[in-house]
């Protein structure tokens, strides 16, 4: 506002442009990202018990909030929620572990099969436990289980 009306008295020194530059398309930005509401509940879900008493703490949990997001391939609050719960996430990408039908199982995979995996599924843009049990789906139907070789 100094630059643009200097003679109101917005400010007693002048702003850097590049302080200025573009806020009101930062601001249209956070704007849509607070309208949207599957991104407020999934913030609410993960951060909401998060305090911090000043700005260095409150920047340290910013920043794990952001090494979260960026092990992420997409953003975990477009995936589909795997069941219906006001307290607790079911997305698939983060925590689609806590589905009420999800069990939890073990895979033995050497290091860089793991690592490549990882890769893999970031790639594509899919979820460990997602890929996991399709895979195991596919396996069971062309098998035989312990005791269906009709011997008593």
């Amino acid at each position: 506002m100094h630059h643009r009306y200097p003679k109101a008295g917005f400010a007693t020194r002048a702003m850097r442009p590049a302080v200025y530059a573009g806020i009101t398309r930062r601001v249209e930005g956070v704007q849509r990202e607070i309208a949207d509401m599957d991104r407020r509940e999934w913030f609410r879900l993960h951060y909401e018990d998060e305090r911090h008493r000043n700005k260095t703490e409150m920047f340290e949990i910013l920043a794990r909030c952001k090494a979260e997001l960026r092990g992420y391939p997409h953003h975990p609050w477009r995936t589909p929620r795997l069941g219906t719960s006001q307290n607790v996430c079911t997305r698939l990408m983060c925590c689609g572990y806590q589905h009420p039908k999800a069990e939890y199982m073990v895979a033995f995979l050497e290091r860089q099969e793991r690592d490549a995996f990882r890769r893999a599924m970031f790639n594509e843009r899919d979820h460990e436990g997602e890929v996991l049990g399709r895979l195991i789906r596919e396996y069971l139907p062309g098998k035989k289980r312990r005791g269906d070789d009709g011997a008593a």
